[in-house]
């Protein structure tokens, strides 16, 4: 089942079934119609009534409009224009039997209940109100025929049989239509539940794994397959990376792909289609027939998801059995996956945003405000803790600016990426290094164990840096003053633990650069210093 290109938003479940629900609707009532013409022509031959006769052939002339004028309009046109004209031409055809039966009036009247009863789930409130209009001035005009004199001469019996024949027929074929109305309403009801508690829930997270989550969840119950796997496409890479599932554990039996790996998947990102793999099918791609068998599946649904006219992902829907995919659930998942498509494309972006919020823009290191919001996280834990200490190191460059002058900003910038790539390259994975502006960088370090250990860290940052860097060609030295501050329980504030690293670090310049400076505890004035060369 492989779809056409989406070139608009996706087909909601209504837009995609109307045209075939209404083609359903319009031949039930062409069958009602031949065999009301039938019956029409049976009694007129019975009671020797030309009248009869002919509201049997303007029967018989409205099933052949049914069949021809209205499937060809709704190929070019939407459900309402066409349900109007059907309805205009039924009414019409109800006054004009009502001239020619009228006896028969009062039925008759009750037949405009039908194109109402059609129409209601598919008119907006303008259309309805002008059909209901119709409707009831097609009825009155009926009603109304009941006075024409008529030229049929039979017996009381025969009239009162017709005319329950007709009431049994118009009443069932109203209730029927109601019925078949009354689930469709009920469809869409539970599709609008769905879209709204997907909005809902997607709302209250901008964490991309549990968006996954949450979209795999909804597009798995929308289709009705047992899992979901829902893949974000890098395109800078050409792979694809689990991003969320139903349920959870199927992200991670799923690993990083690169795209070459799954052909069919990159036919259903880059053009833009729906495809469904049946392992028993071996005409299908047999890449993912094999997938399906490891999986224990026995059949798979790929959907594309887009946001912004630009690919997302891709939804990995598989299921055992072979059950049939109607249009209706697959129109809802097709809108599941765009919304979900939008929400995690916003997420992404908030994230982005949130990254360059609390990171340098230049070197990627964590700013000023994220680098205060961890070490006020590290304070509270301090009491946690019996015998570790929290670090803070104020790190400045040593003549920084005569780089800049004598090689310009740009290798001004470039050396200070990496010196926030050595910097990183020093300390362990959960400290954190920050640059806080210009040439001045911090590192924060919990869970030391003496003053010792944070010169000893302090002292190999100043050692890294006296490596050469390598600028286009180019190899500079420069040097790097470190002040440090400990504290080994909580209560102070991190402004003031800041300053005092920077107090420090003042110190190591004074002292001759190119060395580290550790902050005494005991007085704001005193300074125990080591060289770092």
């Amino acid at each position: 089942m492989s779809g056409a290109s989406l070139e608009r938003l996706p087909l909601s479940p209504d837009e995609t079934t109307q045209p075939d629900e209404i083609r359903r609707f319009f031949g039930l009532l062409i069958g009602v119609f031949l065999a009301l013409g039938v019956v029409d022509l049976i009694a007129a031959i019975v009671v020797a009534s030309p009248r009869w006769f002919a509201a049997g052939l303007l029967t018989w002339a409205l099933a052949a409009w049914f069949a021809v004028s209205p499937h060809r309009a709704i190929r070019h046109s939407n459900a309402e224009p066409v349900i109007i004209g059907a309805a205009t031409v039924f009414i019409a055809v109800i006054v004009a039997s009502g001239i020619l039966l009228p006896f028969l009036s009062l039925v008759l009247a009750m037949a405009v209940l039908v194109p109402v009863s059609v129409a209601l789930p598919y008119l907006g409130v303008r259309a309805l109100r002008r059909l209901l209009i119709l409707s009831w001035a097609g009825a009155v005009a009926t009603v109304a025929t009941g006075y024409l004199p008529g030229d049929i001469d039979a017996g009381h019996a025969v009239l009162e049989a017709f005319r329950v024949f007709g009431v049994a027929v118009l009443v069932g074929l109203v209730f029927f239509l109601l019925y078949q109305s009354s689930v469709r309403l009920s469809a869409s009801s539970r599709e609008f539940r769905q879209l709204l508690s997907l909005s809902s829930e997607l709302a209250e997270t901008t964490e991309p794994g549990v968006l996954g989550e949450l979209v795999a969840r909804h597009l798995a119950e929308a289709v009705g397959f047992e899992d979901c796997v829902i893949y974000a496409f890098a395109p800078e890479t050409d792979r694809l990376v689990p991003f969320g599932s139903h349920p959870s554990q199927r992200a991670l039996e799923a690993e990083a792909e690169p795209l070459a790996e799954r052909p069919m998947l990159g036919r259903v990102i880059y053009d833009r289609e729906r495809v469904a793999i049946d392992r028993a099918d071996a005409r299908a791609d047999p890449t993912e027939r094999a997938r399906l068998q490891a999986l224990g599946r026995d059949l798979m649904l790929l959907l594309p998801l887009f946001a912004r006219s630009e690919p997302v992902g891709v939804a990995e829907l598989t299921t055992s059995g072979h059950r049939p995919i109607d249009d209706r659930r697959l129109a809802l998942a097709r809108t599941l996956a765009f919304e979900a498509a939008m929400a995690i494309e916003n997420g992404r972006l908030y994230q982005q945003l949130r990254h360059r919020a609390l990171h340098d823009p230049l070197t990627g290191l964590a700013n000023r405000s994220l680098f205060f919001d961890r070490a006020e996280q590290a304070l509270a834990r301090l009491d946690r803790s019996e015998r570790a200490l929290l670090v803070v190191a104020f790190i400045d460059l040593d003549d920084f600016k005569g780089v800049n002058d004598t090689l310009g900003h740009a290798r001004g910038d470039h050396l200070l990426q990496l010196v926030g790539e050595r910097l990183r390259a020093v300390v362990r994975p959960a400290d954190t290094v920050a640059r806080f502006g210009g040439d001045e960088f911090a590192l924060l370090m919990e869970e030391l164990e003496s003053d010792d250990d944070a010169l000893a860290a302090a002292e190999r940052v100043v050692r890294s840096l006296e490596r050469p860097f390598d600028l286009a060609g180019g190899s500079v030295k420069i040097s790097g003053s470190v002040g440090i501050s400990v504290r080994s329980a909580a209560g102070v504030d991190v402004a003031e633990l800041v300053g005092q690293a920077d107090a420090a670090m003042y110190e190591a310049k004074r002292s001759g650069r190119g060395r580290a400076v550790l902050f005494d505890t005991d007085g704001p004035e005193e300074f125990v210093g080591r060289s770092g060369v």
